[in-house]
């Protein structure tokens, strides 16, 4: 029964880290689309938003492979399990 609660535990993290980057990515399309508005309502010239769009666009990008690519250690999971396969050879 431990097992399953540990797994349990572990996918509910998961979870929540997933929950948290959609909110993230949420919050900066609705920042950015905001602040597009007010650079070309206001001067419409130069698009200083674009800058806080890169800038802020790098940490959302790093949430996205945080949340979905690496997975509290299942990335490093897979590659040493691919690892020992290796040294088995094929079966």
């Amino acid at each position: 029964m431990s097992d399953m609660n540990e797994k349990m535990r572990l996918a509910r993290k998961i979870a929540e880290r997933k929950v948290a980057f959609i909110r993230h990515a949420i919050s900066y399309l609705v920042v950015i689309a905001g602040l597009a508005v007010v650079n070309n309502l206001t001067y419409g010239g130069y698009q200083w938003w674009l800058w806080v769009a890169f800038g802020w666009g790098i940490g959302v990008v790093s949430h996205f492979l945080s949340a979905f690519l690496y997975q509290s250690g299942a990335l490093v999971d897979r590659l040493a399990q691919h690892e020992l396969e290796k040294m088995n050879g094929p079966k």
